[in-house]
């Protein structure tokens, strides 16, 4: 079969005087743009079945967003909603942002609200752009590794995931079209330091992978990070490298150089099927343990606090990585909300939709979670494809998803403890999961087998 695609990018930037990115503990509103935030569109068909990825500058697509946007382009293209894949980048230095995330985090702020009706048709249309400008292709993909660029910021001691795979797709008369890059890191190195809209290390990342490669459209699909975070960045670590955008920009570029490296070395070809399947599992909810009464007692005393005169934007000394021990109150408030929620929506289960989407033997599997790196390492290496992403933060946010042996380590820790951010800021991610132990690996099983079927029906 004769494989087709098409590119096409977006402006996603938001309006200046808006809340500049998504940091507690500063007050700042935008008054510049270090780069513009953009989403990206490909579209990729056998000539039967078409696809479209849709990548995205944002920190989060809740899944109204997801919804919204999949059947605008059901109506603009004939593309079955099944068959889109929406992505986050999971871009801290962007909007505040969740329209309609299935677990509560980051609230949707009014200043944004007509930003945000926009995002439907900005995103839907770089789809059709793509869409309407697809050509024959070759294609093809190899997995590399950047040492030294990521590190695990919950269990520093542990291995981390630190693949890189590339995605090559070139024009049928050998010209660049497109590269898919993606690698697993939380995009936080600028922090809470800055007045302006930017698009986090995927920028730098983008502009050296394009700078080697002219007229290629590259895009970002961000892996399973949800215990990762850059260079020595741990929880506790007060002697991480401060936020800024040399550190950002140190990080983005050397990630690109591999993607780069890598390019030439991809063997691509003109042919492939496309294909694409989903699944909407329902994930049982996890029990903290704690007494409502108590934590709804504990929050309301808390709230009665003054909170801090946060400055506009961070000074030297306040880091991500340090933070809740620096501020701890509205960490404690949070959690406490958070273990409230958990428990008065006790029955009701998590939605979280597993995708597949497919071309020759290359594979994109999404989730909607911060999964943590070995759980996405565990997908990938039960793939019948040659080639396979884990790309977290699609399609939905359903926050943090630990392995099982994770949430065994602070299973019946006294809320006291939990509450003290200097003895247990360090599981954030285990303690702020609310999926149920165990479901974890069912997830796992159920992309694994995804995957299969849609191998299969190729």
């Amino acid at each position: 079969m004769t494989l087709y695609a098409g590119v096409a990018r977006v402006d996603i930037t938001p309006p200046l005087g808006t809340p500049v990115a998504c940091w507690n503990a500063r007050g700042a509103l935008a008054t510049g743009i270090h780069e513009r935030m953009i989403a990206q569109a490909l579209v990729l068909s056998d000539g039967t079945t078409t696809v479209a990825i849709v990548a995205s500058d944002l920190v989060f697509v809740g899944r109204l967003l997801a919804e919204s946007i999949r059947t605008e382009v059901t109506r603009l293209t004939g593309i079955p909603g099944d068959a889109v894949s929406v992505h986050a980048s999971h871009n801290h230095s962007g909007p505040s942002l969740s329209r309609g995330q299935s677990i509560p985090t980051l609230r949707d702020i009014p200043s944004f609200a007509r930003y945000a009706d926009s995002l439907t048709d900005l995103l839907a249309g770089a789809v059709y752009g793509a869409f309407k400008n697809m050509q024959p292709v070759r294609i093809g993909a190899t997995v590399g590794r950047a040492p030294g660029l990521t590190g695990n910021r919950v269990q520093r001691e542990r291995a981390v995931d630190d693949s890189l795979t590339v995605v090559r797709i070139d024009k049928a008369n050998g010209s660049p079209l497109a590269a898919v890059v993606s690698f697993q890191t939380h995009p936080i190195s600028v922090g809470g330091v800055s007045y302006e809209w930017d698009a986090e290390y995927i920028a730098p990342l983008r502009e050296t992978v394009a700078a080697g490669s002219p007229d290629t459209e590259v895009i970002f699909l961000q892996g399973c990070a949800g215990d990762l975070a850059p260079f020595d960045w741990y929880f506790g670590n007060w002697n991480s490298s401060r936020h800024s955008y040399e550190e950002r920009d140190r990080l983005g570029r050397a990630i690109g150089e591999v993607a780069l490296e890598l390019l030439p070395t991809v063997d691509t070809s003109p042919d492939g099927s496309v294909r694409y399947g989903s699944i909407d599992l329902e994930l049982t909810r996890r029990n903290p343990g704690y007494d409502l009464a108590e934590l709804k007692a504990r929050r309301e005393e808390l709230q009665k606090l003054p909170e801090p005169d946060w400055p506009e934007v961070w000074p030297t000394e306040v880091h991500t990585m340090t933070s809740a021990q620096q501020f701890p109150l509205q960490y404690q408030i949070g959690a406490l909300t958070m273990y409230i929620d958990m428990l008065e929506r006790q029955n009701e289960t998590i939605p979280a939709q597993v995708q597949v989407i497919a071309a020759g033997d290359i594979a994109v599997v999404t989730n909607p979670f911060e999964l943590f790196n070995h759980a996405g390492v565990r997908i990938k290496e039960g793939s019948p494809f040659g080639t396979t992403i884990a790309a977290a933060y699609a399609n939905d946010y359903a926050g943090y998803l630990p392995e099982s042996t994770d949430l065994d380590l602070v299973a019946d820790v006294p809320l006291d403890e939990i509450l003290d951010q200097d003895a247990y800021r360090w599981a954030y991610g285990i303690t702020s999961s609310n999926v149920a132990r165990g479901e974890v690996d069912r997830f796992v099983d159920e992309s694994v087998g995804l995957l299969s079927r849609v191998k299969s029906a190729g």
